[in-house]
């Protein structure tokens, strides 16, 4: 069933091979899906470091598992907001016509198509993703395929006033609400009573985050809600630490907890003078620098967990953990790389709720054209936030400070 007239044709930002050179936005036929598919008209995308990730190697992703991009060219783009406008016979009583959804693009499955392009017949495959060997959303529309709905990774948008971008941003904050769940605390109310394990950050403890770049940013965003008493901010860049302060010094007074941003040099000093010597309960590295991940475990006191959430290279990814701490101070490492649709329905909720404001993280705006250029600049770390693309509109890359809901419909407009 479909409402609107949907053209013959559409623009894609495509990988056609290995290498930035390879990334070309061009005009492809649109296609339709069959009963077991969705059509949806894509309202906005937003770029991530991992898009370079595919980009410069193709095939030897992970996510990719021997697709040959230069054989079977890969739509790019994963973090984005959609509305359904043709849905096949099969999800005719799931999916709405007109209606508005957010998108998980790490769909736990195996692919129900194109077998025959992975490595080994696609034999041991258990995930796949949009904009990887699944379409992407860096154009104008995009197919569904039936391992997305039937994991749940096509989430209807509950509150019709949400802005579009804050839908496609909903992902990359989901992954860090899954991170900060991934930290498990095991806690006794008494020494006699039984002990218990809680998810997430300690509350009433002391958080550490290493790093304020963009995913640092939201880290302290999403640290605050889990009620530490303290998170400490250990960050080199004057200008970030200065960002840090603007978006979160006043809510912090606000929710009872105390912010202190400092710089690597002085970090052991600070950590020594707010915990009494003892170490910090959690720590957060999103930063993706070995030496900063080893150092990282300096930093906990007794039952302490480090959150590895920046992530390493290939090749660069080994570091040494003292057997000691593990086994007298019960510190630990948890990790994570993506979130799920329950981590995405929640930060939709959030959002909502007022309790995310993602606007704030929003640093470039443009339509389709400008999809390539907000790549490299995501690439060569000139952006301070979030790039936002608009698939129907031709505009050059604007650089915003922040985003919101009037913002957008005039940009539309």
């Amino acid at each position: 069933m479909t409402e609107e007239t949907i053209p013959d044709t559409m623009l894609a930002l495509r990988l056609k091979g290995v290498g930035m050179e390879n990334v070309v936005l061009e005009e492809v036929a649109v296609p339709r899906p069959e009963a077991d598919q969705v059509l949806c008209r894509v309202e906005c995308a937003a770029a991530c470091a991992s898009d370079n990730k595919i980009i410069d190697q193709g095939g030897k992703h992970s996510l990719m598992s021997g697709w040959d991009v230069a054989k079977w060219p890969a739509t790019l783009g994963h973090e984005g907001c959609v509305t359904a406008v043709e849905v096949g016979e099969q999800w005719a009583d799931r999916v709405q016509v007109g209606a508005r959804y957010a998108v998980q693009p790490a769909i736990p499955s195996g692919p129900t198509r194109f077998k025959e392009r992975y490595n080994d017949n696609a034999r041991g495959v258990r995930k796949i993703a949009i904009g990887y060997t699944l379409p992407g959303l860096f154009a104008e529309y995009v197919l569904i395929d039936p391992e997305v709905i039937s994991t749940g990774c096509l989430l209807p948008v509950p509150y019709e006033g949400l802005p579009r971008f804050t839908v496609a941003l909903s992902e990359p904050i989901s992954c860090v609400v899954a991170a900060q769940q991934h930290s498990v605390h095991v806690v006794k109310d008494t020494p006699s009573a039984p002990r218990r394990a809680e998810l997430g950050l300690l509350k009433g403890g002391t958080t550490l985050i290493l790093g304020a770049g963009p995913m640092g940013l939201l880290h302290i965003e999403i640290a605050m809600t889990h009620e530490p008493a303290t998170i400490i901010v250990s960050e080199p860049s004057d200008e970030r630490r200065a960002t840090a302060e603007e978006f979160f010094a006043e809510r912090a007074q606000q929710a009872g907890v105390e912010l202190i941003l400092t710089v690597p040099d002085e970090l052991d000093g600070v950590i020594a003078e707010v915990t009494d010597g003892q170490g910090v309960d959690d720590c957060i590295v999103a930063l993706g620098i070995r030496a900063v991940q080893q150092k990282s475990f300096d930093y906990l006191g007794h039952g302490g967990v480090t959150n590895l959430f920046g992530g390493l290279k290939a090749g660069d990814s080994v570091i040494e953990l003292d057997a000691r701490r593990i086994h007298y101070d019960s510190v630990s490492a948890v990790g994570s790389s993506g979130g799920d649709p329950s981590d995405i329905a929640e930060v939709l909720e959030m959002i909502a709720a007022g309790t995310i404001q993602p606007g704030k993280y929003v640093a470039a705006v443009g339509g389709l054209d400008a999809a390539r250029d907000l790549i490299g600049a995501v690439r060569s770390q000139e952006l301070e936030g979030k790039g936002i693309i608009y698939p129907s509109m031709r505009r050059a890359l604007e650089r915003v400070d922040g985003w919101s809901a009037e913002r957008e419909g005039e940009f539309l407009a």
